[in-house]
C-alpha cells in the first residue's frame, strides 16, 4: 500500500524548504502533486468498483476480462498525468543532484572576495571536488564539503562576497 503525504513541502527542513521554492515554482509542484493525488485516488476507486464487480464473475473467463478492464482504466487514469509525473522526475533529479545539507550539523562558511582561493581550500580539506579556474566567479553553484576535525565532522560551505 502506497503511503502519500498530501503536503511534502510542510514536513522539510525550511532549508530545504526555501531552496524548493528558488530552483521550482512551489505552486506548480503542488499542483503536479495534487494531480498525482487526484489519480491514485481514481485508481483506488477503480479498484475498488472491479473487486466488487468480480463477486459476481461467474466463470474464470469473466473475471479475467474484468481484471482486463480494471488494468485498462488505470493506465489510462495514469498516462493523463504523464506531463506531471515528468515534471516531478526532473525535480526528484535536479534535487538528488544537490549536496547533502545537514542544517543541524556544524557547519563552515566561506566567504571571500572573488577568486582568492576558497575553492582550492576546499578541495585541500573536504572529500569535495570542486572546479578550480584562474579566473574569477568559477563557482557557479552551491558546494559542500564534508571534513572530520577533531573527531567531529563538519560541512564547509562556499559563498563568494559581490562588491559592486
Amino acid at each position: 500500500r502506497c503511503h502519500y503525504n498530501k503536503n511534502p513541502i510542510r514536513d522539510i527542513h525550511p532549508f530545504y524548504a526555501d531552496l524548493m521554492n528558488i530552483l521550482y515554482d512551489k505552486d506548480h509542484y503542488k499542483l503536479a502533486l495534487g494531480q498525482i493525488n487526484i489519480a491514485k485516488n481514481l485508481v483506488d476507486n477503480v479498484a475498488k468498483d472491479y473487486v466488487r464487480l468480480m463477486k459476481y464473475g461467474d466463470s474464470l473467463y469473466r473475471c479475467k476480462q474484468l481484471k482486463r478492464a480494471a488494468l485498462g482504466r488505470m493506465c489510462t487514469i495514469i498516462k493523463r498525468q504523464r506531463q506531471s509525473l515528468e515534471y516531478l522526475e526532473q525535480v526528484r533529479q535536479h534535487l538528488s543532484r544537490l549536496p547533502t545539507i545537514d542544517p543541524n550539523t556544524r557547519t563552515l562558511l566561506l566567504c571571500g572576495y572573488p577568486n582568492v582561493g576558497k575553492s582550492s581550500f576546499i578541495n585541500k580539506v573536504t572529500r569535495a571536488d570542486v572546479d578550480v579556474q584562474p579566473y574569477a566567479f568559477t563557482t557557479k553553484s552551491l558546494f559542500v564539503g564534508h571534513m572530520d576535525y577533531k573527531y567531529l565532522r563538519w560541512q564547509v560551505r562556499v559563498s563568494s562576497l559581490n562588491v559592486g
